[in-house]
């Protein structure tokens, strides 16, 4: 039977057991037909898609100062990835379509007023699946992305593949729309009479735990993912029995549970997506990073902890093109984009362009790095050994204040300044007067 016959008859009679499988088969055809139709538009612009689905990955690695590629570990990986983007991509385009017919083949089965309930949740489940999944897409997967990556640590680099990104991205997207859905149900089920208010508070304590047990599988395998999807679930679950029974007491304890999410994701997020201000270009043999956010593979934050080692060497980049060069057995604590502090060691300061000075703090003094006028650009060493301070200008000059002074070195020039004098031996200062005894003076 046609389907434009089956939606006008079927208002004024019921079928039969046959009708409604070739009414079934029908909606089956069209949904498939449907879903062919957004597959080959997604495949025509799969670049355009994976560019978009890879913004998070991007913006992750752009923040830890690692490359931003994703890899294809075979020459049929990259073909298979596409496939399953572009399918992927063409479910979350036909979603509209095929819940309508979905709508179409159960409405039957319902009374009138268990359509009109559906009717009017049809659209407001639409518009929740959208934004959990826009909810994911900015705000969950760059988190989780950003933790998984941060937590390697130096010396690791990550190889993500196509694959695998593309499976992960759309796994949590799919579970945040559909997560996003459960104020919507439980007011649904609550309208037919089959759970009310008191059973949803009831058995809270195990839909707790149940909420839990759903974010571990449909979410990497780590705790800090499970705990990002669980709260805002459980968020949604207090909303849903608020929206069952609106008292003040349901509405003051949702509004502390949605507060405090709010509230701690806001705050984790802001403490783990604080931009980078450099990163490590290369290393040679031993070199330890540490500082208040935890290690980094590869990126420096400010308040960032640099060590070598003995017979150990890196170089590290700050924005503005700077680039610094660690000798071995130094110790530096990066400040800013435009600062560090030398504890002791050796590094080599290169700037590209002069622009604005660069601040070295030591421990005998400071030195402010600026570019000669007309020249691009500075190059500086600065060493800091046994107290005593030097600094050799290659290109551009410097300014050295201490307590006692301020000094000045041009390009091709080098200066040591020891902070109260040079270091002095008693007995080798006051050797000549040894050997003359007390005399007697007269006139």
């Amino acid at each position: 039977m046609p389907i434009k016959e089956l939606e006008t008859e079927v208002e004024e009679r019921r079928f039969t057991v046959g009708e409604h499988l070739e009414e079934l088969r029908a909606r089956i055809i069209l949904c498939i037909l449907s879903l062919l139709v957004c597959f080959i538009i997604c495949w025509i612009f799969k670049a355009d898609i994976l560019w978009l689905a890879g913004r998070p990955h991007s913006l992750t690695m752009e923040k830890l100062g690692l490359p931003t590629t994703l890899k294809v570990l075979s020459y049929q990986e990259g073909f298979f990835a596409y496939l399953k983007l572009c399918l992927i991509s063409a479910l979350f385009l036909a979603y509209p379509f095929i819940i309508y017919q979905a709508w179409r083949f159960v409405g039957v089965g319902l009374y009138p007023h268990e359509r009109r309930y559906v009717k009017t949740f049809l659209p407001i489940s639409f518009v929740a699946f959208v934004a959990g999944s826009m909810f994911g897409y900015f705000f969950l997967i760059p988190l989780c992305l950003y933790f998984l990556i941060n937590i390697l640590g130096p010396g690791i680099e990550p190889v993500i593949t196509m694959s695998q990104y593309i499976t992960l991205v759309f796994l949590l997207t799919l579970a945040l729309g559909i997560v996003f859905q459960i104020p919507l149900v439980m007011l649904l089920i609550a309208k037919v009479g089959v759970c009310s208010a008191e059973d949803y508070v009831t058995y809270r304590k195990y839909i707790i735990l149940g909420i839990f047990i759903l974010a571990a599988v449909i979410t990497p395998p780590d705790p800090f993912s499970q705990i990002s999807t669980a709260i805002p679930m459980m968020g949604l679950y207090e909303l849903g029995i608020l929206l069952v029974r609106p008292t003040r007491t349901s509405i003051m304890y949702a509004g502390g549970i949605a507060g405090a999410a709010i509230l701690a994701a806001l705050g984790l997020y802001v403490y783990l997506t604080m931009p980078a201000v450099g990163r490590i270009d290369s290393s040679n043999g031993t070199v330890a990073l540490s500082s208040q956010k935890g290690q980094a593979a590869h990126s420096i934050h400010k308040g960032t902890v640099l060590q070598t080692g003995k017979n150990s060497r890196t170089t590290f980049s700050l924005s503005d093109g700077i680039h610094i060069y660690v000798n071995q057995e130094s110790s530096l604590t990066i400040m800013g984009k435009r600062a560090v502090r030398l504890e002791k060691g050796e590094i080599l300061i290169s700037i590209k362009e002069s622009g604005d000075t660069f601040e070295v703090v030591t421990p005998s003094g400071q030195v402010t790095i600026e570019g000669d006028a007309g020249d691009k650009g500075a190059e500086l060493d600065v060493k800091v050994l046994n107290g005593a301070l030097t600094v050799a200008a290659i290109k551009g000059s410097a300014t050295i204040t201490t307590e006692e002074e301020r000094r000045t070195v041009k390009t091709g020039r080098q200066l040591t300044l020891s902070p109260g004098g040079q270091p002095a031996d008693a007995d080798e200062v006051t050797g000549w007067t040894k050997g003359l005894g007390k005399t007697e003076i007269t006139d």
